[in-house]
């Protein structure tokens, strides 16, 4: 089956076998990773008892989740993407401006999308506006272009 990645590689993937399979995080599946093969940027993974098309699609929208133990250790200052996911965007004052829905990887940068009371505002991931990321404390700070959380450009 086809999967999008939030933290992994392809080779990351294939050192683990062990990993769950759910809607979320509260209600999941054992599953056993048999391969994984890529084509271009996509990762594809064979999941054992998932052994033709119309079994994959009862798993569509579903995530598959490991352990932490069998997470990489990251470099100071690097983040897995499920780690960002669900993070506050706080200013630098203290105001909440949203939280992290998603992160993509566009060809200049990675971008933040928040989703704030006023809508979904893209912000780019990049150093002039992103000060500090503590993922214990689930918080990022930013000191935002003008008038970006403001709806001017919403």
């Amino acid at each position: 089956m086809k999967i999008r990645s939030f933290a992994r590689t392809a080779e990351e993937f294939e050192g683990i076998h062990q990993t769950y399979i759910g809607k979320d995080d509260t209600a999941v599946e054992e599953c056993v990773i048999e391969s994984v093969r890529t084509r271009g940027n996509a990762i594809y993974v064979k999941l054992k008892g998932i052994d033709n098309k119309n079994a994959a699609e009862a798993y569509r929208s579903s995530y598959i989740f490991v352990e932490e133990q069998h997470s990489i250790q990251l470099p100071r200052e690097k983040f897995f993407i499920d780690d960002l996911i669900g993070c506050a965007v706080v200013s630098e004052e203290g105001k909440k401006f949203g939280t992290v829905i998603s992160v993509d990887a566009l060809p200049l940068q990675m971008v933040y999308t928040v989703k704030t009371s006023n809508g979904e505002v893209m912000l780019p991931a990049v150093p002039e506006f992103i000060l500090s990321v503590n993922v214990e404390k689930k918080e990022i700070i930013v000191r935002p272009p003008e008038g970006l959380f403001e709806g001017e450009m919403l």
